[in-house]
């Protein structure tokens, strides 16, 4: 009997040089994230999460966000992101010359509190208006939703809600909505369930998923959502990362494993296995938690 997945090809979204870094404590030079970026480039990845246009004094590693922007060698066919928390970021984003921003919030009262200082109507609202802006400025607008299977404050979240909140994201335009998986807290049932239920709700926007590692579950949850057929997910070179607001935040799955993974099951990324893997290790050479590449 073989085995079937509905998915042949996977487009990996990778955040390295933003969800990677943000939470490092000492400052990264400008020059080693360009370099990341750039290394990234060449792996044969076609959408690189750049930085993050949030104010310095929340997310210090970010506050050299237009530097890297004018910085990096931008590849042609590539698409090149950044965050952004608020219309002010938008704004910022614009003026640098951005294409493409990405939005966030979570299906967490208690998080999105924390992490935005909103509530998730206070952020829909805002992120409507983000869209709005965008939308007049031919800005390509992709969208987070942390804690969509569970959040370290309030346990369990509803399907339902993470549901609403992706629909409401697409109405406003948001071409592509990403599942986030804020504390590792899913589960392949949770990856499955969760990820197909939202998949059918929505009508135009692509879905994608973003695990953080679990002590390796987040590679199940990776198959389980493959399994939901699911084409399009987030990752980090050197599995660096995490969210400075979330109690518990891991980094996120490598990149470099996630793509031996998935070529080893005969699904395509485009991306190139030794490049990708001397990334990593460049990326973990920044890190604080990584002593010559190897963690501490």
């Amino acid at each position: 009997m073989q085995y079937s997945i509905p998915v042949k090809r996977v487009t990996i979204f990778e955040v390295g040089p933003r969800d990677g870094l943000q939470n490092e404590p000492n400052f990264i030079t400008t020059e080693d994230k360009i370099r990341l970026i750039d290394l990234l480039t060449i792996c044969g990845l076609k959408r690189i999460e750049v930085t993050s246009f949030v104010h310095p004094k929340w997310v210090p590693q970010m506050s050299d966000a237009e530097k890297v922007w004018a910085g990096i060698k931008k590849a042609p066919g590539v698409t090149y992101n950044a965050l952004i928390p608020n219309l002010k970021g938008l704004e910022r984003a614009i003026v640098a010359g951005l294409t493409e921003v990405v939005t966030i919030l979570s299906a967490s009262e208690s998080h999105n509190k924390k992490n935005l200082n909103m509530s998730i109507s206070e952020s829909l609202k805002e992120l409507e208006r983000v869209n709005r802006t965008a939308a007049e400025a031919r800005v390509r607008v992709r969208s987070y939703i942390g804690t969509a299977y569970g959040c370290p404050m309030e346990g369990y979240i509803d399907p339902r809600k993470v549901a609403d909140i992706a629909l409401a994201l697409e109405e406003y335009g948001s071409y592509e909505v990403s599942l986030g998986d804020t504390t590792g807290m899913a589960n392949p049932k949770s990856a499955y369930e969760v990820t197909l239920f939202v998949k059918r709700q929505l009508k135009k926007a692509a879905l994608a998923v973003h695990f953080h590692q679990a002590e390796g579950i987040e590679f199940a949850n990776v198959l389980a959502s493959l399994q939901a057929g699911v084409e399009i997910i987030d990752s980090a070179a050197g599995g660096l990362g995490g969210c400075p607001y979330a109690p518990g935040a891991r980094g996120n799955i490598a990149t470099e494993v996630l793509v031996a993974m998935l070529h080893r099951m005969g699904i395509e990324t485009g991306i190139d296995e030794k490049k990708i893997r001397e990334a990593g290790q460049f990326a973990r050479s920044l890190s604080a938690f990584y002593e010559h590449g190897v963690k501490a």
